[in-house]
This record gives C-alpha cells, sequence and structure tokens, in this order.
C-alpha cells in the first residue's frame, strides 16, 4: 500500500502542527517503548522538528531488560541525544520526568509530547498534568488533535495524535507490543515467537499447552488456540512472562 494511502489525515495534520510548533517549543518529549526503543521511534520526526531540543524517554522501562536498556541510553547520549528511562504508569513518574527535564532545560516549559501510537504518551501526560484529562486507549490513534494542558509553574503541555512510519507495520515486534494492530491469525504466529523467546526453541508452540492448562477451551475439549494465542500476546505486553527486549542498539532493522 502507498503511504500516502496509508496515512490517516489525523497523522498528516500533526506532521504539520509540528512542524509549525517546533519554533515556538521548549522542546519536544518523544517517547518510544524501551522494550524496542529504534523501530518504536518514527524517523522522519528528526526532519520535522528542525533545531528545536528532544529529550527521548524510554517508556515501560520496567517491562524491558534494563541491561539492554542502559545500553539504548548509552547509544543515544552518544549520538548526541538525552535518553532516560522511564515508566509512566508508575505513581512517583511525574516528579521522575519533571526532574530528568529539568536537567537539560531551563524554564518555561513549553512542551510536546510526541511518538507513535500505543507507546504510553497519553499515559505520561496524565501523570504530569495530574488529571486523566487526555484519552487513554489500547487501540492505535486513540489521541486524534492536537491538546493543550497548561499547569502552574510554567509548565505547558501539548499532546499530539500518533504517527507510525509506515515501513514498519509488517514488522511482527511491533505487533507484539501492540504498536500496530494484528490479525487473529497474525496472533498465533506472535505467539510461537514470544514462547520461543521465553522458553527457548525446543517447543514453540508449547503455548497450546498452556492454554489448555488454563481453560481456553472449546466443545469437546479442544483448546480454543485463539484464546490461547490472544492470551499469549496480551500477558506478553503486561510482562507477565518476564522483562524482554525486543532488540539491542544495532540490530533495528533487521
Amino acid at each position: 500500500m502507498a503511504q500516502g494511502n496509508w496515512y490517516p489525515g489525523h497523522m498528516v495534520a500533526t506532521q504539520r502542527t509540528i512542524r509549525d510548533l517546533a519554533p515556538y517549543l521548549t522542546a519536544f518529549i518523544e517517547v518510544a517503548d524501551a522494550r524496542a526503543p529504534g523501530i518504536s521511534r518514527h524517523v522522519p520526526m528528526t526532519q520535522w522538528i528542525g533545531r528545536a531540543r528532544r529529550i527521548l524517554l524510554l517508556n515501560k522501562a520496567d517491562l524491558a531488560d534494563p541491561a539492554v536498556t542502559r545500553l539504548w541510553i548509552e547509544y543515544y547520549r552518544q549520538q548526541g541525544t538525552e535518553a532516560f528511562a522511564v515508566t509512566a504508569q508508575e505513581a512517583k513518574a511525574r516528579h521522575h520526568v519533571e526532574d530528568l527535564i529539568s536537567r537539560v532545560l531551563a524554564p518555561p516549559f513549553r512542551l510536546a509530547v510526541v511518538g507513535v501510537p500505543n507507546v504510553g504518551k497519553s499515559t505520561l501526560l496524565n501523570r504530569m498534568v495530574g488529571k486523566n484529562r487526555v484519552a487513554t486507549g489500547a487501540k492505535p490513534g486513540v489521541t486524534r488533535g492536537p491538546q493543550w494542558i497548561r499547569m502552574p509553574g510554567g509548565w505547558e503541555w501539548l499532546d499530539l495524535p500518533g504517527v507510525v512510519t509506515p515501513g514498519h507495520t509488517h514488522d511482527w515486534r511491533l505487533k507484539v507490543l501492540g504498536i500496530v494492530p494484528s490479525s487473529g491469525e497474525e496472533r498465533t504466529d506472535l505467539a510461537d515467537r514470544i514462547w520461543e523467546m521465553v522458553h527457548g526453541p525446543a517447543n514453540p508452540s508449547g503455548w497450546v499447552e498452556w492454554g489448555k492448562g488454563r481453560g481456553y477451551l472449546r466443545a469437546g475439549g479442544l483448546v480454543d488456540v485463539q484464546r490461547a494465542a490472544d492470551a499469549v500476546v496480551l500477558a506478553f505486553q503486561q510482562g507477565k512472562l518476564g522483562r524482554f527486549s525486543l532488540e539491542k542498539p544495532g540490530d533495528a532493522d533487521q
């Protein structure tokens, strides 16, 4: 599918908004998934923001391999990008992020939160403003238009719709993370990949028996493969199978 046909209208509008606002912002706060920071970033963003400052937050760090996350932070800092690991769902996230931003920026803070869908942008923003003023959900693209939130102390936050690089939409890792949607048939393949990653290559379809043990059954006692696969993917996304990173610096294009 051609890129021009793939982009929803609100994503095209986001490109224009980012370019227009860049000269007036203190910085862009870019959010990526700590489990796959390379492929969960929108590559053209650099051209869009021009010379504006950027702080990269590797969100959901509590679900990633901490050793790999440290490699990513060092990798980005060697490239001149301020990068930090955060977990937006933690209650202490607001003070942690404010402290990180204050280390590298001076007030007043006029900040735009950007990133691909479903990496936790709106969850982060809700932490920063103290109330759930921003729509959140599991579906990519829940945020549909620019939203300014002004806070005491010179903090101004701008939430923008998510953007995704079309060239990455078929990457299985983005589907595992829920950044791009997957079909029911694809999730059985994702369950194989997850199971092999968690338990090794000896029995990549062991999740079927796992599903049987949890009662995902159809009539006649047969395993409901679709329900089991969906459960495996969800369990991985929620960190219930352990802390795993899906890429390391240098292999983002694999």
